[in-house]
């Protein structure tokens, strides 16, 4: 852990907003990047889970900016690494890449999914869809995290029930090239970088790198036979 905290840094850009009385915290874009490459173009590779849960910025005192719209306007501020980064930052040592984005499927800050829950469902009640990425509101921003000659896009929000109909529409809009470890039932789940046991950590990490190698190795056997 302390060496990947020396190689690499995260930041992140947090808003929040009041609806029906009640103050929502949320993430809205985040990026990892080895120390030295924050300038890169484009990312490797963009990551979507399903909410940044317990991400919070490194300063304590920082308040965040209260938006209802142009989430991307926030300021990019430190953020305190969490276990899920940390495993990113090891699929990006193994896979050599400088720069990974990170995106959700719902912008929501909850420390666990019963939290996560209680709040998507109060957002749902008063019909805001605009804390997801997702929504057709948020069709430009999200272009500009998407778009990239060789980005590889990276699916992994789990499984949970309560983010089907979020994956479900995601899942219509990513029309690229898309990478990820599918489960076999639920069809739109892919499985969490972070599943929590170790064992299961170093198995996503061995299988996303196989995947991604592979998809490379086909990629230049096909630009082989236009040389």
């Amino acid at each position: 852990m302390k060496q990947l905290q020396k190689d690499f840094d995260v930041i992140a850009n947090f808003y929040q907003f009041e609806l029906g009385n009640k103050i929502y915290q949320c993430r809205n874009h985040a990026l990892i990047f080895r120390k030295g490459n924050s300038i890169q173009n484009e990312p490797d590779a963009v990551i979507v889970m399903a909410n940044p849960g317990s991400c919070c910025p490194k300063d304590i005192s920082y308040q965040p900016p209260f938006l209802h719209d142009h989430f991307n306007h926030a300021p990019y501020v430190e953020v305190k690494t969490d276990p899920t980064q940390l495993q990113l930052m090891r699929l990006m040592k193994i896979m050599n890449w400088n720069v990974i984005s990170i995106i959700n499927l719902s912008d929501l800050c909850a420390g666990n999914m019963g939290d996560f829950v209680k709040k998507l469902n109060l957002l749902e009640y008063h019909t805001f869809k605009e804390h997801s990425i997702f929504s057709e509101t948020r069709t430009a921003e999200r272009n500009t995290f998407l778009n990239g000659s060789k980005i590889k896009i990276i699916k992994a929000w789990g499984k949970n029930s309560n983010i089907r109909k979020l994956a479900c529409e995601a899942n219509e809009l990513l029309s690229k090239e898309i990478y990820g470890l599918p489960y076999d039932s639920p069809k739109w789940g892919f499985r969490h970088p972070f599943p929590m046991i170790k064992e299961k950590c170093l198995e996503w990490l061995e299988d996303m790198y196989q995947q991604l190698n592979y998809s490379d190795a086909q990629t230049e056997i096909a630009s082989s036979k236009y040389e």
